[in-house]
C-alpha cells in the first residue's frame, strides 16, 4: 500500500516556454506543470518536499489558476456579465466548485461588476439615441443581468425625459424615409419600427403628437394614382360594383384615407 505521508522531492523546476508556466520534476522525472501563481503559494522550488496529498492539492491548485487564467482572458476583450462568464467557464470545466471560486475573486477584485455593465450599456443606449430602453432591457436580459439590477440603471442613465427627446428624434426621421407611403401606413411604420427599437406604446403616441406631420398633398395623390391604377387593372374581369369594393378594400389595406380613396373612385368612374 502507498504510504501517502512519505516525502517527495522536487529535483527540478524548468521554465516553459509559455511566460509564467513551469514543468516540475520528481527524482529526475517530470510530474506535472505549475502556474508562477501556485508556485510562489506553495514555495515550490528544488530540493522542497512535499506528500502525495499535498501534491494533489498542488495540482488542484493549478488547475484553479489555469481556470482564472482563461477567465481573465475571457473578460480582457471586453467587459462581461457574470453569466457570460459562467457560461464560458462550463464549457472548460464541469467542476462548479471551481467556477464558483473563479467567479467570486473575479467579483471581489471588480473584473465582473453586473451594476457597472448594466450602467455603462444604458448610458451608451441613451447616448447613442438611436435605441429605446425596452431594446436595453432585451439584451441586458440576455446577458444574465438581474431585473433590479437594469431598472435601477435605467432610473439613472435613461430618464423619461431623455427617453422622449430620443423618440421624437427617431420618429421624425422615420416619418421623413416613409415619405414613399400613404400617411396612415407611414404612421404604422413608424410605430412598428420604434416598437421594435425598444420605445413603449405610450412612449411613441407622446412623440407622434411632438413630430412634424406635414405631407406633401400633391405626392400623396401621386401615390394614390399610381397604386390605384395598378389595383384597377387587376380587377378588370369583374363587375363595377364588385370591382369598386375589391380596390377600394385593397387600397385602404395599403394605408390610404377612406374619403381621398372615394374621391379617386368617384373622379375615375366619373
Amino acid at each position: 500500500m502507498k504510504n501517502n505521508s512519505q516525502k517527495l522531492k522536487i529535483s527540478r523546476i524548468e521554465a516553459q516556454k509559455r511566460p509564467g508556466r513551469y514543468n516540475v520534476y520528481i527524482n529526475n522525472e517530470y510530474a506535472f506543470p505549475i502556474s508562477e501563481e501556485v508556485l510562489i503559494k506553495y514555495m515550490i522550488f528544488k530540493g522542497s518536499e512535499f506528500t502525495s496529498a499535498e501534491i494533489e492539492q498542488i495540482k488542484a491548485a493549478d488547475n484553479l489558476s489555469k481556470l482564472y487564467g482563461k477567465a481573465v482572458d475571457f473578460i480582457s476583450y471586453r467587459q462581461r456579465t457574470q453569466f457570460e462568464v459562467e457560461k464560458k467557464l462550463k464549457d472548460l470545466t464541469d467542476d462548479e466548485i471551481m467556477i464558483a471560486n473563479v467567479i467570486e475573486r473575479l467579483i471581489k477584485i471588480d473584473l465582473i461588476n453586473d451594476k457597472n455593465y448594466a450602467k455603462n450599456y444604458i448610458r451608451q443606449v441613451a447616448d447613442g439615441k438611436n435605441k429605446g430602453p425596452g431594446a436595453a432591457t432585451r439584451y441586458l436580459q440576455q446577458k444574465g443581468v438581474a431585473e433590479a439590477v437594469i431598472n435601477d440603471a435605467l432610473k439613472q442613465y435613461y430618464s423619461k425625459t431623455k427617453v422622449v427627446q430620443n423618440a421624437q428624434q427617431i420618429a421624425q426621421k422615420l416619418f421623413d424615409h416613409y415619405n414613399r407611403y400613404p400617411y396612415n401606413k407611414r404612421i404604422e411604420k413608424v410605430k412598428l419600427t420604434m416598437m421594435r427599437k425598444g420605445f413603449s406604446f405610450d412612449d411613441i403616441d407622446q412623440v407622434l403628437d411632438l413630430i412634424d406631420k406635414t405631407i406633401d398633398e400633391n405626392q400623396q395623390n401621386l401615390i394614390l394614382k399610381k397604386t390605384c391604377a395598378k389595383v384597377w387593372k387587376k380587377y378588370h374581369a369583374i363587375d363595377s360594383y364588385q370591382r369598386r369594393q375589391k380596390v377600394k378594400q385593397a387600397l385602404y389595406r395599403k394605408g390610404f384615407d377612406l374619403d381621398d380613396i372615394d374621391q379617386f373612385l368617384d373622379d375615375l368612374e366619373g
